[in-house]
């Protein structure tokens, strides 16, 4: 039996794939990454010449707004996605990936689809880039979550949000401070309905 062709174009692809450096550069954090506009422009000539195109079916996904420092809302969202590589004969491989956005639009689930393209396609053909290799070779900074769910308490505007919130940050609930916080503002939000 003949195998699918699916895998002879792939590999024939993955062998044309040059590098994509990282030269975009985030404005806010200023860490510089590759964007799915580079990684779409480096391999749409080779997907094309190999007649591989790509399907996608968005197996699950949420939202969740989230206060920002300036007060206002951005909405995370997570989806994840099956990508299905085929060619013509009907011969297919498929990654799922998970991809996470932020936006204080509405592009937030359009930016998640993105990333899980990009990071799919990046692992897939393994594209090489010149910086570090080893996603160990830093330690990102730990998070602040008394600092997060205080923001978020400070922003709410129900008890009904409380509650969320209070059953969103489980390792907080011994917390003197988050405790107090949320009594503190279920307080100021019964005493406004009054």
């Amino acid at each position: 039996m003949d195998s699918p062709s699916i895998y002879a174009k792939i590999v024939s692809i993955l062998k044309e794939t040059k590098a994509i450096t990282k030269s975009e550069k985030n404005q806010q954090q200023g860490f510089k990454f590759r964007g799915i506009d580079n990684v779409m422009n480096e391999l749409h000539e080779l997907f094309a010449k190999n007649d591989v195109f790509i399907l996608q079916e968005v197996q699950e996904w949420t939202t969740n707004d989230r206060p920002t420092k300036s007060g206002g809302v951005n909405t995370f969202t997570r989806a994840k996605i099956k990508f299905k590589y085929m060619t013509t004969d009907g011969s297919f491989v498929e990654t799922v990936n998970v991809g996470e956005a932020m936006d204080s639009g509405d592009k937030g689930f359009n930016k998640a689809m993105s990333i899980a393209l990009k990071y799919s396609l990046l692992q897939m053909f393994l594209i090489p880039t010149e910086e570090p290799k080893d996603p160990d070779a830093t330690t990102p900074e730990e998070t602040d979550y008394i600092a997060m769910a205080l923001q978020e308490i400070n922003a709410a505007q129900s008890i009904q949000t409380l509650t969320g919130i209070f059953n969103n940050y489980r390792a907080l609930q011994s917390n003197p401070q988050f405790m107090s916080a949320l009594s503190a503002k279920k307080k100021q939000l019964k005493d406004a309905a009054n």
